[in-house]
């Protein structure tokens, strides 16, 4: 493994993870100086009656608000306008947002243009804007996105074909994020699933980029230990501990990929959205091919996986262990019942090409172990559409 004596690792924001820790809520929003809160979440959340502890807690400590629940499942740049003119109309100077990766990246978007102006689309890409944004509470009730402890985020672009923009930069981060196991009690099957997967990816992909280090790898093999153990249980049963475990590994595997970066699956799936293919879902299923493509520059990275999940055998050689962590990953998808392929259903495959270019241009490929052209990524795509089962 060589990692370069560059390497940094940086998480601002303070993390409070435990049942009944939404209960801290109100205390936290008084200390980052929020004196009126726009809470930003989305009806599903609000209906299934998950925001009221959260209500609880803010009324307790005394903090007026007003609730912005119109968060759809990928945020574009009308509803950010929309939140930042909810936010000014009444009077509040910060968010506190409750929800899945959506809600969480939209109120960190009104955040940020609130203190900005312009529209969110004019600070694309990392360190764009002057103003540091409003201070954000996250508070996540899915287990995939961890936005809750990255300065980046994802709005749409609806101005360009439902384009996904990266944006964020260290005063993005949120200041404090709350991790409360009981939110995620509504939370349906399939999103826990779809969720789980997007962090599983998240931990597996830092591995393997040019930028981890050994912090990095550490936070994110326990992750991805966490992750297999526990996610067909948080999925499918009402096993607390496991949802528990299942929200603190989304978090670790966002801390890990928010200083170490993301490779060729997040890059490969990016282009999916634009066919309203749900992040979680296209990345989850570009993740095992991506894995197999990267294994002659990854083999260490993935054994290593293999040695912490416990999944390899006496004697094996270091090609045979990182084949064995793909596997398991494989295991768990049928475990869960994830999709190994892509479809027309989900995307035209005719569009392989455009895919392939559009992929080619994030800067994830950048920074993947494996070197990358729009061929291979062809060819990746190629695969995805004929499945391993």
């Amino acid at each position: 493994m060589n990692f370069d004596f560059t390497s940094f690792f940086t998480l601002p924001t303070k993390v409070y993870c435990g049942f009944h820790s939404v209960d801290l809520a109100g205390g936290e929003t008084i200390k980052v100086g929020i004196q009126k809160a726009l809470l930003v979440t989305d009806k599903g959340v609000s209906a299934a009656g998950v925001t009221k502890p959260l209500l609880r807690s803010l009324e307790g400590a005394g903090i007026p608000y007003e609730i912005f629940d119109d968060i759809p499942m990928d945020p574009n740049t009308e509803i950010v306008n929309k939140g930042c003119e909810s936010l000014k109309g009444s009077g509040c100077n910060g968010v506190v947002t409750i929800g899945g990766g959506s809600a969480l990246c939209a109120g960190k978007g009104i955040a940020l243009v609130a203190a900005n102006g312009g529209n969110v689309r004019d600070y694309e890409g990392m360190e764009r804007y002057k103003n540091p944004p409003l201070p954000v509470i996250a508070i996540p009730t899915t287990a995939g996105s961890g936005t809750e402890v990255s300065g980046a985020f994802i709005i749409t672009d609806e101005a360009r074909n439902d384009y996904k923009m990266a944006i964020g930069g260290y005063s993005s981060f949120p200041k404090v994020a709350i991790l409360d196991p009981l939110l995620m009690r509504s939370l349906p099957p399939r999103q826990c699933i779809i969720s789980g997967v997007d962090a599983l990816a998240h931990a597996i992909e830092a591995t393997c980029t040019n930028k981890a280090s050994f912090l990095t790898d550490a936070i994110a093999y326990e992750s991805i230990r966490l992750i297999i153990e526990n996610l067909p249980a948080a999925a499918f049963t009402d096993g607390l501990d496991a949802k528990r475990e299942q929200l603190l590994a989304s978090a670790m595997s966002n801390m890990a990929c928010d200083n170490a970066g993301l490779g060729l699956a997040h890059a490969a799936g990016q282009p999916l959205g634009s066919y309203h293919v749900p992040h979680g879902l296209g990345v989850g299923i570009m993740l095992p091919y991506v894995m197999e493509f990267n294994l002659p520059a990854c083999a260490d990275k993935l054994a290593r996986m293999a040695e912490v999940i416990r999944a390899v055998k006496e004697g094996m050689s270091v090609t045979e262990k990182a084949t064995a962590a793909i596997d398991a990953v494989k295991e768990l998808y049928v475990k869960l019942d994830f999709p190994d392929r892509l479809t027309e259903d989900l995307a035209p495959k005719a569009r392989i090409p455009d895919m392939a270019r559009i992929a080619m241009g994030r800067w994830m490929v950048k920074i993947n172990l494996r070197k990358t052209n729009e061929h291979d990524l062809e060819q990746i795509y190629e695969r995805a559409y004929l499945g391993w089962r």
